[in-house]
């Protein structure tokens, strides 16, 4: 169908003014895996290759790569904020690799840190790693996670209500994340070794609570009765230890949301998962710089649906009240949300980032199991609204096969554009909205109309947006979503291709659990979001009847989660036979599809006597440790180079007198910030900004931006950089 361009802003102005108020369009954490089949028998390694012995009876391999997408002008992806546009860098993204192999069987697993990464990334991952390596890698056996960071560049999931709020398709978002994550493999597959490895897990404190306890009550009380909590508080770890004990790479599942940085923040950030990874590399590989460690250790967001670290609870934006966006409502355009441990956002990621570290460090030193055993990657397509399975009763624990329930064509509910408390909402839609408004549906209609068979099929979620009926200019939301289970010698990662809140998660690891320990196995499991697509949310049949965020966002309706149950059912039996299961439907490439209202970046100018790089603002000759030193420059579009592996600020102090890097804008306790002067579309000016730690030597420092400036006479970039005065610290 041949749309023009007209046709194509007007669809966007509709969609955007049903989402403009939407907050957390919830990141399908990526573990996206293209497989096509399941249990992965790749090519053998090759023979240059270490083989495994029985002290040592994996290979494995672990990498990092900067995966830092476009920091300025791209909307973030997470909160469907319009209006949070990158302006600089907090923390770099990375994706961390890790590869396990035992005879023919070869498995990659990565976390990224991004809301999600989604099927386009993944097969262009696999193209770049089989023009290399040929069939050793495939969509089989090639699975991305997301940390799902809110405060990261959006636009390279191609599904059109994902891409909408950041004004379409993002080829330098996209290029990005492909390109770091490929390098991650690659550099993981450049490093297996022999290894072993150790199971552990401890729980870690006050670092999240349960955002919809109200959903979470209506599940079944004897249910409940097994918990002691409502929150998933189990820090869940694997270790790889080379031949000689040393540490080779680690890898944490935590159950929290990447929200402490809010939908005000405009700087790119890993969050409280990305400073956990941070600090333990730090911890890990002493004297290495943030970015390039030898020891990588990878976080995987788990269990997170309706769990926040946002620890002070919801306020009104104005007022101060107390709110949940349900019963206790704010005044008309006062938004609802929840902040803190912290003074401000960036004080608050390092604190939950802290504690999930500091578990992540407990863990370590804990004692372990060893994993032995076989590996294996189970994964198939699965067309969601065309699955028929038995009901799974959670008192009794076990599938119902007199009562089949199935999948629905994905929908979103009202209470989707309400949001969370960890985002915000200035519509009049509350959470727990279960009818529907005749104006907003009116609006909706026109994207597209749900069938009766809709609406009886997602009852009671009054349906705001039927996007599995739109698809112009592409699909707006995926039928086939990719579920995955990876097997770790007795270590179960099950892979959910989106947010599975507290209680669905449990119901996960009960039913596998089940299956293992019938099979002579104890019950290690993990919960692996966001992992190869993106379904938003995975909710009980319970809460789904209360229709807060969680539920209205749980897009294949009621029985989704017994979907996923049954398939892990499977799924577990199947690894542990060693057998297969049917590929699936591989999903439709729509990559070239999309569209896009991003503007490049046509021409970098300076004012007239000025060069790119001169230093607007000094630096004080002399700071105090704790102090902020802030330095301004005259600046260029850092869209013009992403500086992956490398860095747009750099601290450097004079040692010997060689001038040495102390900090890069991949540390914690730097910021660079870009912003365009007042009346100029061409001109900009940088800010780099250094909280000076308490441990510093007292030589002189300085500071470095490494910029590169576009001329339109000139036809290309100009590389340049800025350097401050030097400066001393008392």
């Amino acid at each position: 169908m041949s749309i023009s361009l007209t046709g194509k802003i007007v669809m966007i102005v509709i969609c955007l003014g049903v989402i403009a108020g939407m907050t957390t369009m919830i990141v399908f954490y990526v573990e996206e895996q293209n497989s096509i089949t399941t249990t992965t028998t790749s090519t053998t390694m090759a023979s240059t290759e270490p083989d495994e012995t029985p002290d040592t009876p994996y290979q494995v391999g672990v990498g990092i790569a900067d995966m830092t997408g476009p920091c300025v002008e791209i909307t973030f992806m997470g909160y469907a904020e319009l209006g949070q546009t990158g302006q600089g860098i907090h923390m770099r993204q990375y994706s961390r690799a890790f590869i396990f192999v035992k005879g023919d069987t070869r498995v990659v697993l990565v976390t990224a840190d991004v809301q999600a990464v989604g099927i386009a990334v993944r097969r262009e991952v696999v193209k770049n790693l089989q023009e290399s390596y040929g069939d050793m890698y495939s969509l089989r056996n090639v699975i991305l996670t997301g940390t799902h960071t809110h405060s990261g560049p959006g636009g390279h999931l191609v599904d059109f209500l994902l891409d909408v709020s950041i004004l379409g398709f993002s080829r330098e978002t996209y290029n990005a994340y492909v390109d770091g994550i490929t390098r991650s493999i690659m550099r993981a597959h450049e490093n297996i070794i022999p290894a072993r490895l150790f199971f552990s897990s401890t729980r870690v404190q006050d670092a999240q609570y349960n955002r919809s306890p109200f959903s979470y009550d209506h599940n079944p009380s004897e249910e409940r009765e097994r918990y002691d909590r409502n929150v998933e508080d189990e820090l869940t770890q694997v270790r790889i230890v080379k031949s000689d004990g040393s540490l080779h790479g680690v890898m944490s599942w935590f159950s929290v949301h990447t929200t402490s940085m809010n939908m005000t923040n405009q700087l790119v950030s890993s969050d409280n998962l990305g400073y956990a990874a941070y600090r333990m590399e730090k911890t890990l590989n002493p004297g290495r710089p943030a970015g390039k460690p030898a020891v990588v250790a990878g976080f995987f967001s788990s269990i997170l649906g309706d769990i926040s670290p946002n620890l002070r609870g919801a306020q009104c934006e104005f007022s101060g009240n107390e709110c949940d966006n349900q019963f206790l409502i704010c005044a008309a355009l006062e938004r609802c949300f929840a902040k803190g441990p912290g003074n401000d956002m960036f004080e608050s990621a390092k604190i939950i980032g802290e504690r999930v570290y500091q578990g992540a460090m407990v863990a370590l030193q804990n004692p372990s199991e060893e994993l032995v055993g076989e590996i294996s990657v189970i994964h198939q397509f699965v067309d969601m609204p065309e699955q028929a399975v038995p009901r799974y009763d959670p008192v009794l624990e076990n599938f119902n096969v007199t009562e089949i329930v199935a999948g629905c064509v994905p929908a979103m509910g009202y209470s989707f554009a309400s949001g969370t408390i960890d985002g915000a909402n200035v519509l009049n839609i509350t959470q727990g909205t279960i009818h529907g408004n005749p104006l907003l549906d009116t609006i909706a209609g026109i994207v597209a109309l749900p069938t009766p068979e809709d609406i009886e099929c997602h009852a009671p979620k009054p349906i705001l947006l039927a996007t599995g009926r739109a698809d112009v200019p592409l699909p707006w939301h995926p039928r086939i979503a990719s579920i995955s289970l990876i097997w770790l010698g007795g270590f179960a990662i099950l892979g959910v291709p989106g947010e599975p809140t507290t209680m669905a998660g449990r119901r996960m690891k009960r039913v596998v659990g089940d299956v293992m320990k019938k099979r002579g196995f104890a019950p290690r499991i993990a919960v692996s979001a966001l992992t190869n697509e993106y379904i938003h949310y995975v909710s009980t049949f319970e809460e789904y009847q209360i229709q807060r965020y969680e539920a209205a966002s749980t897009i294949y309706g009621p029985h989704t989660l017994d979907i996923f149950l049954n398939k892990f059912h499977k799924f577990t039996v199947t690894a542990i036979e060693g057998t297969n299961v049917p590929p699936g439907p591989e999903p439709a490439d729509h990559l070239n599809d999309t569209i896009s209202l991003i503007l490049p970046v046509v021409l970098d100018t300076s004012a007239f006597g000025t060069n790119f790089g001169d230093v607007i603002e000094q630096p004080p000759e002399v700071v105090s440790r704790g102090d902020t030193v802030r330095v301004v420059f005259v600046g260029a579009n850092p869209r013009n180079d992403l500086r992956q592996e490398s860095s747009y600020s750099v601290v450097e102090r004079l040692e010997l007198g060689t001038w040495r890097t102390v900090a890069t804008d991949a540390d914690w306790d730097t910021k660079f910030h870009w912003e365009r002067e007042l009346d100029s579309n061409t001109a900009s000016r940088v800010t780099i900004e250094w909280n000076v730690p308490n441990d510093v030597i007292a030589v002189p420092y300085r500071i470095v931006y490494h910029g590169a400036s576009r001329s339109i006479l000139e036809g290309g970039l100009t590389q340049f950089q800025g350097v401050s005065r030097n400066f001393t610290i008392q």
